[in-house]
């Protein structure tokens, strides 16, 4: 399982991670996105941390989530996720 960027339309990313839970209970897709996170640092202010399992089958989902702009289709080093989570446990 890897970690992704996603970008949100700007000053939205609130109002996505809202939609984004609600998707995941409603279509049973917590095997799939297992993690969203929100990056501490105000220079990701329209970025999320996603967790995938399978980046091209949770694209067409999050790409159905209102506010939703881009996902990044390179992974991210953990050393990065940490980072910008502020979150140093994270794997």
């Amino acid at each position: 399982m890897n970690w992704y960027l996603l970008s949100t339309q700007p000053y939205k990313r609130d109002l996505f991670l809202k939609y984004l839970e609600q998707s995941i209970s409603e279509k049973k897709l917590q095997e799939l996105i297992i993690n969203a996170i929100a990056p501490v640092d105000a220079v990701y202010q329209d970025m999320i941390l996603v967790q995938l399992k399978d980046l091209k089958e949770a694209r067409l989902y999050l790409q159905q989530v209102e506010y939703f702009q881009r996902l990044e289709p390179k992974p991210l080093k953990v050393e990065q996720v940490r980072r910008m989570s502020g979150n140093q446990e994270l794997v």
